[in-house]
């Protein structure tokens, strides 16, 4: 999948609009590295650069042994982790990976159901413009 950074920068900015309790939406290559990323106004990261690099990393690595048993229980739709006030989900989109941040203020099934519609949308999309 080979999307254009302004495709992935549309993508984002969809996801956020989903909730206003999302915080962020981050596309992520396999090696762990950002390639687009965008924060709702008014919110402030609580972690540094490097530790923030380390989660990005252990994302990618979560979807990447997950796709160890697509064989065996079908491809990974979604990863979630959920923390005292946050929620992370994961969600791979070819060889790049959405990784959404959410307050707790909502049902993480739910929530994981609207941004997996969003993600199918824009893939039927962007395919539809590739032909």
């Amino acid at each position: 999948m080979t999307e254009s950074l302004f495709e992935l920068d549309k993508l984002c900015d969809t996801i956020l609009e989903i909730n206003k309790n999302i915080q962020s939406a981050v596309i992520i290559n396999k090696n762990g590295r950002a390639v687009e990323k965008k924060i709702r106004d008014g919110t402030v990261s609580q972690i540094s650069d490097h530790k923030n690099e380390m989660l990005l990393m252990q994302c990618a690595l979560t979807i990447s042994m997950g796709r160890d048993f697509d064989e065996d229980y079908g491809p990974v739709g979604y990863a979630v982790i959920g923390r005292e006030s946050t929620s992370m989900f994961s969600f791979p989109v070819g060889e790049l990976i959405v990784l959404v941040t959410s307050k707790k203020d909502i049902s993480p099934i739910s929530l994981a159901k609207k941004i997996t519609n969003t993600i199918h949308e824009y893939k039927t999309k962007t395919l539809q413009i590739s032909k």
